[in-house]
């Protein structure tokens, strides 16, 4: 979280997804779309130095992976649209618990839409403490996701987007008041009646294994790597990497190093200070088939890659 925020609330529509991580950008996050077409993110949000609310929708399957912010608590509550958050998957009602500084790890389907709440594990701590529920608070501490069924998951759910339009509208950048109480003091007791949530669908060794699959390819953006090639790095059968793909993104290690690039390449685009051919940025995203390249990303991103670059210099 920023350090001493000034208070802030705004309200955004159709932001592009490397915008979008600039303004997120206090969150040690990296994004990747993972299916073609003009991605665009719905956001709302209210900081302070106190609390932070926020509201996202994405239109397309992204994965994000990262790093929460020390020193704060952020609980996710997300609809129903398919989500993995690191080995599990994310049934409805559930709430994502992001503890400070740990690591985040989902990918989440087209149409992915969330609430959040980010709270000082001071005040957290305290609230705790005063109303005698340090067990719920130190269960926190052990777990990533719980699930279940109780009214208070849809009335905090809702309260957050509320809360946000009522302070858009008044432009009411004050924090100092008992919205934060209130709704910490039920966010205890909803933990109180939910269950930790053990539907486990891959193995954290096959989430390793990507991630060293992702590191290595990263390193060695600029070579043609074949899945055999890959899979020999990583010391296991081209099929142990084509599940571990398949199951977590639902395509092959080929497909995915290939938006894999492409997304480095929209990256770079964007972040490109200084003349320099289009080519020559491309071929260190590792594309050497203009032509070819054009055209995958002109579906992927709905437009060329000099269209990217003409924004970027405007």
């Amino acid at each position: 979280m920023i350090q001493e925020p000034k208070p802030t609330v705004f309200s955004l529509s159709g932001i592009t997804l490397f915008h979008f991580v600039n303004i997120v950008r206090q969150w040690d996050l990296q994004f990747l779309q993972l299916e073609p077409g003009v991605f665009s993110v719905d956001l709302k949000q209210f900081i302070s130095k106190d609390f932070q609310l926020g509201y996202g929708k994405f239109n397309r399957k992204v994965k994000q992976e990262g790093f929460s912010p020390k020193g704060i608590w952020s609980f996710a509550f997300v609809n129903a649209v398919k989500l993995y958050w690191r080995n599990y998957k994310v049934y409805p009602s559930s709430v994502i618990i992001y503890a400070p500084g740990s690591e985040i790890n989902a990918v989440s389907d087209a149409g992915f839409e969330v609430m959040t709440i980010s709270i000082p594990d001071a005040y957290l701590f305290e609230i705790a403490k005063r109303e005698s529920q340090l067990d719920s608070y130190n269960v926190l501490k052990t777990i990533s996701l719980i699930s279940g069924e109780h009214p208070l998951w849809q009335e905090l759910r809702a309260s957050i987007l509320s809360e946000i339009n009522r302070r858009l509208i008044e432009q009411d950048l004050k924090s100092k008041d008992d919205y934060l109480e209130v709704f910490t003091l039920k966010l205890l007791e909803l933990i109180t009646h939910y269950r930790i949530s053990n539907d486990i669908v891959s193995s954290f060794k096959r989430l390793t294994l990507l991630k060293k699959a992702e590191a290595y390819i990263f390193e060695n953006i600029t070579e043609p790597i074949t899945v055999n090639r890959l899979a020999s790095y990583l010391n296991v059968s081209e099929r142990t990497l084509l599940y571990a793909f398949r199951e977590r993104f639902e395509m092959g290690p080929k497909e995915y190093m290939k938006f894999l690039k492409l997304n480095h390449l929209h990256v770079r685009l964007h972040e490109q200070k200084s003349k320099a051919s289009i080519a020559s940025i491309s071929r260190d995203s590792g594309f050497w088939h203009m032509g070819q390249l054009y055209k995958d990303y002109k579906t992927f991103f709905g437009e060329l890659p000099s269209e990217t670059l003409k924004k970027n210099i405007l």
